[in-house]
């Protein structure tokens, strides 16, 4: 049972990563005429679709609702309340993916550590001193060496899907808050040290 369900939580999360690159492409896809309108309208789409993945799609798929007024059609799931069974199938599921939240970010931050510290070092020949370099163009050498371009969209809606999550099972898997405040911690603070050695400056948004 605990593998089954440590392999469901990293399989929504698979499918939310790829939900989210997805959303990007296609928001990217459609044009705005400012970068503050397409952060926006990122987000909104981005929060909408991991929102449902993680939060809404198993609730739906276990849910029967047969002996209720208005089924909806969801009849074909097995479980009519939150019971036992419940918790411990959708509820677990559902913790795992959120506690993968709080270390997600340390993560992250070290493979794009990684990822940048060998394309200097592939540029440099692998050599220690600074001043070689293979690029043939002052942009080409500050593409390698200038961090990455900082999105803001999917770590915005990455916050609110664990807010509303949160909040929407909290009360029944206390658990959730004390994970929830972690992973802000973790993101705050992971954020705060890449915005300042990691990225390029972020574009300037509107309020």
């Amino acid at each position: 049972m605990y593998y089954w369900t440590t392999a469901l939580s990293y399989l929504l999360i698979g499918i939310n990563y790829i939900l989210r690159t997805v959303c990007i492409m296609l928001v990217d896809k459609i044009g705005f005429p400012t970068e503050t309108m397409r952060l926006s309208k990122t987000t909104t789409v981005t929060f909408g679709v991991q929102f449902f993945n993680s939060g809404m799609l198993l609730l739906l798929i276990n849910a029967n609702l047969s002996e209720q007024p208005f089924g909806f059609g969801l009849n074909s799931g097995s479980m009519a309340d939150f019971s036992y069974p419940w918790w411990r199938s959708v509820g677990n599921v559902t913790i795992g993916a959120m506690f993968f939240n709080l270390y997600y970010p340390l993560v992250e931050a070290a493979l794009y550590w990684a990822l940048r510290a060998q394309g200097r070092c592939r540029d440099r020949g692998c050599k220690l001193s600074g001043k070689v370099t293979k690029t043939t163009s002052i942009q080409a050498y500050m593409t390698v060496y200038s961090g990455d371009v900082y999105f803001m969209h999917y770590k915005y809606s990455s916050i609110m899907t664990i807010t509303f999550i949160t909040f929407m099972f909290g009360f029944g898997m206390p658990i959730l808050f004390p994970i929830a405040f972690g992973s802000f911690i973790v993101l705050y603070l992971v954020e705060k040290w890449l915005l300042f050695y990691g990225y390029r400056i972020p574009p300037m948004y509107d309020e």
